[in-house]
């Protein structure tokens, strides 16, 4: 079997965003499981992910689309597209008779959620990842998704009901072979990680930590994003001085930031998967999430539901005064520890295998 892997940076550790991250972790647990190590090969847009790129993004939509069409027709028997948003390189390689078989990865559909992101390059970037999108789900012979919730919306918003399926993402070596230590009691930390965005809802962390600001409690938000001034500006009108906003986080930093907390809170509108979560529980961490967010019911299974920040700072205030129930704990850590990415390669090789 010979493979290419089609990403928009290239492949690497610590990248710090989720597609990025997928297409490391994927590619670094198939090697293993391919007879030959050369059968793998990676094509690739930009060198370094980033969250906000312009430049990088006109580059992949133009002068990038000329080596897609590039690729040798009779060279791979699977090009493998590792998200969405690289979809129309699905239409491009059908377009040029490329004998391989084309799988592409659908991470979310948020952006053809309306209200989720704000601004003039968000809206223009939507445009570009519908089109994307809706290239990958026509022209690719398989479709893998992320969760039952991405599977059911490609189903219902294209009618695809045909050569696709969930393969679930996994949770990093690195957040799972790290002990996990005993809480301290004399402090109550609620932690997040992840980005500063609309669609994130960071905000009804900070109104959850304006009904505790008179109790011991200490929220630490690591991530930067579109949202960091209005978070800024809300914690300082509100004197929230128990609020710490620290900025990015690196990969290799991320187990301590974990164990740091006694509780997680992410009340994201709109999630794909939702690797924060299954880290958090995987972790020890009780997690709290927003109740009508769109989260995936395999990574919610054992979350605690919050309809207000009124209702999460309850949560909150009930867990530090009761402690975490430790059978409850034990199931959502042990679950949270399935999702690992040798499953998710394995399963992945297997719809390899399917389609040729």
């Amino acid at each position: 079997m010979k493979l290419l892997i089609i990403s928009q940076a290239k492949p690497y550790k610590g990248s710090g965003t989720g597609l990025t991250e997928y297409a490391y972790q994927l590619s670094e647990h198939l090697k293993p499981m391919l007879k030959n190590s050369n059968s793998m090969e990676y094509l690739y847009a930009l060198k370094e992910s980033k969250r906000s790129n312009i430049a990088g993004l006109i580059y992949t939509n133009t002068q990038f689309k000329k080596k897609i069409a590039a690729i040798p027709k009779d060279r791979y028997d699977i090009i493998h597209i590792t998200d969405q948003e690289m979809g129309f390189a699905a239409k491009i390689i059908k377009k040029t008779r490329n004998r391989a078989k084309i799988i592409t990865t659908v991470h979310d559909l948020s952006r053809f959620e309306k209200g989720l992101h704000r601004g003039i390059t968000q809206k223009a970037y939507n445009r570009l990842v519908k089109g994307s999108t809706t290239d990958a789900v026509r022209y690719s012979d398989f479709i893998l998704c992320n969760s039952s919730q991405t599977k059911e919306t490609v189903k219902n918003r294209f009618g695809r009901n045909e050569n696709i399926s969930v393969v679930s993402h996994g949770t990093n070596d690195t957040i799972l072979k790290a002990k996990i230590p005993k809480k301290r009691n004399n402090a109550f930390v609620i932690g997040y990680i992840g980005a500063l965005m609309k669609h994130k809802n960071v905000i009804f962390i900070f109104n959850a930590a304006k009904m505790l600001k008179e109790k011991p409690y200490t929220f630490i938000v690591y991530g930067d994003g579109a949202d960091m001034p209005m978070l800024k500006k809300f914690k300082e009108v509100n004197n929230l001085n128990k609020v710490k906003i620290m900025g990015y986080l690196k990969e290799g930093e991320k187990v301590k930031a974990y164990d740091s907390f006694n509780a997680f809170a992410f009340p994201s509108l709109y999630e794909g998967l939702g690797f924060p979560i299954l880290e958090a529980q995987a972790r020890g961490l009780p997690v709290i999430i927003y109740k009508y967010g769109k989260i995936p019911k395999e990574v919610r299974k054992y979350c605690f539901e919050a309809e207000t920040p009124e209702h999460m700072a309850q949560i909150i205030k009930h867990i530090k005064e009761n402690g975490y129930n430790e059978k409850r704990m034990k199931k959502a850590t042990e679950y949270a520890r399935s999702f690992t990415w040798e499953k998710c390669a394995r399963e992945t090789l297997k719809v390899y295998k399917k389609v040729m």
